[in-house]
């Protein structure tokens, strides 16, 4: 009836690099919320053992993977917890100095699940990281309707 007086929303102008970093400092579920809906349909590069890439690949030379290849994917290590898939958000993270793909995050998620030796995945941003334990995994899935 009087919409006149409500104040209009703003719209969150943070990046996914600032949600990475905020939720690592504050842990805020509103946060974590709309950080898997901005990370909805996006590309996350994935570092992969150079050593299981088909040795007729040059380096720095773009290549779409064949259902054939068995590629490894380089894990990451938490103290006291274990191996963890890592994921990063700019194709230029330090840590992807060596081979890496591209791949939906959804999908990288899917990957990180079926993976009896992992226990999550870790998503690495411009300043910061966050992980995401399996069962975190198996929830943001379900909200995706993956």
């Amino acid at each position: 009836m009087f919409a006149f007086l409500k104040k209009p929303q703003k719209k969150d102008a943070r990046d996914v690099g600032q949600l990475i970093f905020d939720i690592a400092e504050h842990q805020r579920d509103a946060d974590f919320h709309l950080l898997y809906q901005r990370m909805s349909g996006r590309e996350v590069f994935v570092g992969i053992d150079r050593t299981s890439l088909p040795a007729s690949i040059e380096a720095g030379a773009p290549y779409t993977t064949q259902a054939s290849d068995r590629l490894r994917m380089q894990s990451v290590s938490i103290p006291h917890h274990g191996a963890w898939s890592s994921a990063a958000i700019l194709a230029s993270h330090p840590s992807l100095a060596g081979a890496h793909v591209g791949m939906q995050w959804l999908d990288f998620l899917k990957m990180t699940q079926r993976l009896p030796e992992l226990r999550g995945a870790v998503l690495q941003g411009k300043a910061s990281w966050v992980a995401f334990d399996k069962e975190r995994i198996a929830y943001v899935l379900a909200k995706s309707g993956a």
